[in-house]
């Protein structure tokens, strides 16, 4: 049997209750949950969360009659970009929920229901951290398992990303599934069948984003390295062809000129329009980023403690590796999305492209948390390394709602990222609804008002609240930042409009409300003096 065969004392046979990691997933998701209205309305959330309500409109319009050609284009046309599992997830979320939200907060007036959508990823969430603590505590007992479900609770930047109607939790989930299925797999008595609903978990991950096509890249070697040269190609073509075929039958846009619409889909990870990226003072494109970008933002945005106990678990899998060579397999996910963004592919968005490799790292930190826990047996000293563990959650909660703007001690914290010309915010998520009610309290009805920065036309009335409404103000587009007369500003700084930066520059207006932290105000609303409207001159009167 191959040395990666031989499992030891510490390797997955070792004893390890799993009930307290669903209890502690359920924590998870009731933490995001009671919390799910923090973050302000970030750009990709209509675009998610809208087409997964149209997917489910039409399908209760049309029953099976959602599978015809004619119907199929026209739902999936304009948002083939990702494939539709999670905004299946989100439009089912929002449909559902809606009129809880209505109760809760009134009719939205933008008829998303975005707050809604944001249920399912909540759900994720608190699953995720099941997973994990129940892989970890199958391994290595319930303590480290519960450190490592607790470590991906305490990563600001990943329990913020929870909250938000998009994608990317739904990877986190799935990708890792899948991973952890394949891994599992290997393991089973019966491997060749084991492959099947391990395939079904990767198409899952396939039908979520592009990132799931690297997974044969792990689970390939990790086969050949554990089983027979012969049982490892049988279990790897079941695996394979299984989920293809899961992701074939999941998205009915590739069911009609599926190779021309594949290969379409498959272009868009490096054939797209470039975003504006600031990193270390400078503006640049997403592909013009220096090779480091995604290291200093994984460094940086983790809580030390993490990072430090990750380490110790890396250099633990590293001495036993031949004995369980599972935490190598975690390294190896880390290293190779890290590698991956260094290379000329377009990174932006800090942390948000490889946000899937902080859940191996929460893996490798309760290994790290394993061997320090055996090292110092004292009473005292294990109490120590639990507040210690502990204490690395106060990122979580003193940002919140804005953990999509935390960095680590490493870097000063929020104004050590000032300073070193770091992006300061996501995508509009400290333009949140305290700030917008804010808003609605000074402006009078029917005031000019414009949001900055808009990508995408309407982004200002997607973002306009009910507050707003009932005072009759709808929120422009950055193209009337250089006229309107309250500018509600989120600070991404690269997509600052001109007009905007000019009228700031002149010292017209006043910031008169901010939301901020740790010093560093993150989102602001501005008052500019009005501006007349242009009058035509007087005739000259009859002599």
């Amino acid at each position: 049997m191959n040395i990666a065969g031989q499992e030891g004392k510490r390797g997955w046979r070792a004893p390890g209750h799993t009930g307290f990691a669903w209890v502690l997933g359920v924590v998870a998701g009731l933490a995001v949950l009671l919390t799910l209205d923090g973050p302000g309305l970030t750009i990709d959330e209509p675009l998610d969360v809208r087409p997964g309500r149209s997917y489910v409109a039409t399908l209760r319009r049309q029953g099976w009659r959602f599978l015809r050609p004619e119907v199929v284009d026209r739902v999936f046309r304009d948002n083939a970009e990702h494939p539709p599992l999670g905004r299946w997830l989100l439009g089912i979320s929002s449909t559902l929920l809606e009129p809880f939200e209505v109760v809760w907060k009134g009719p939205d007036p933008t008829g998303s229901y975005v707050l809604a959508g944001r249920v399912a990823p909540a759900v994720a969430f608190g699953l995720l951290v099941g997973i994990v603590a129940a892989t970890a505590g199958r391994r290595w007992g319930a303590i480290p398992g519960a450190a490592s479900g607790f470590a991906l609770l305490a990563m600001p930047r990943v329990f913020a990303h929870a909250h938000l109607g998009a994608l990317d939790t739904f990877l986190c989930l799935f990708w890792n599934m899948a991973l952890l299925g394949g891994e599992r797999a290997s393991r089973s008595n019966h491997p060749v069948r084991a492959a099947i609903p391990a395939g079904l978990l990767w198409s899952l991950a396939l039908l979520t984003k592009i990132h799931a096509w690297f997974l044969p890249v792990f689970l390939g070697p990790w086969l050949f390295l554990r089983l027979s040269r012969g049982r490892a190609g049988a279990v790897f073509m079941v695996w394979l062809v299984v989920g293809l075929a899961g992701f074939a039958a999941g998205w009915p846009w590739l069911w009609y000129d599926g190779g021309a619409r594949l290969i379409a889909y498959l272009g868009t990870g490096v054939s797209r329009q470039s975003i504006l990226v600031q990193y270390l003072g400078r503006v640049t494109t997403d592909r013009a980023v220096p090779w480091h970008y995604p290291i200093v933002y994984f460094l940086a945005t983790l809580p030390p403690g993490i990072l430090a106990m990750g380490a110790v678990g890396l250099v633990a899998g590293f001495r036993s590796r031949r004995d369980d060579a599972f935490p190598m397999l975690m390294a190896a996910v880390v290293g190779f999305f890290l590698a991956l963004f260094s290379l000329r592919a377009p990174v932006y968005d800090q942390e948000r492209l490889f946000l899937l490799v902080f859940t191996p790292w929460a893996l490798l930190v309760g290994l790290g948390f394993e061997r320090i826990w055996r090292r110092f047996p004292s009473s005292r000293a294990r109490v120590a390394l639990v507040v210690f563990l502990a204490a690395q959650g106060t990122g979580t909660v003193m940002l919140h709602p804005f953990g999509l703007s935390y960095y680590s001690t490493l870097v000063g914290g929020l104004p050590g990222a000032e300073r070193l010309g770091l992006e300061l915010t996501y995508w509009s998520d400290p333009v949140d609804q305290a700030l917008l009610d804010r808003l609605a309290e000074l402006a009078p009805a029917r005031a000019r008002a414009a949001l900055v920065p808009t990508l995408y036309p309407g982004q200002g009335i997607m973002t306009t609240n009910r507050a707003l409404i009932r005072k009759e103000i709808v929120l422009g587009d950055q193209e009337e930042a250089g006229t309107a007369e309250w500018v509600v500003v989120s600070r991404r700084t690269a997509y600052w409009p001109a007009a905007f930066r000019e009228r700031v520059a002149r010292g017209e207006g006043t910031k008169v409300a901010e939301r901020s932290r740790e010093g560093i105000w993150l989102a602001a609303i501005w008052r500019f003096p009005p501006r007349e409207a242009h009058r035509p001159p007087k005739e000259p009167s009859a002599p």
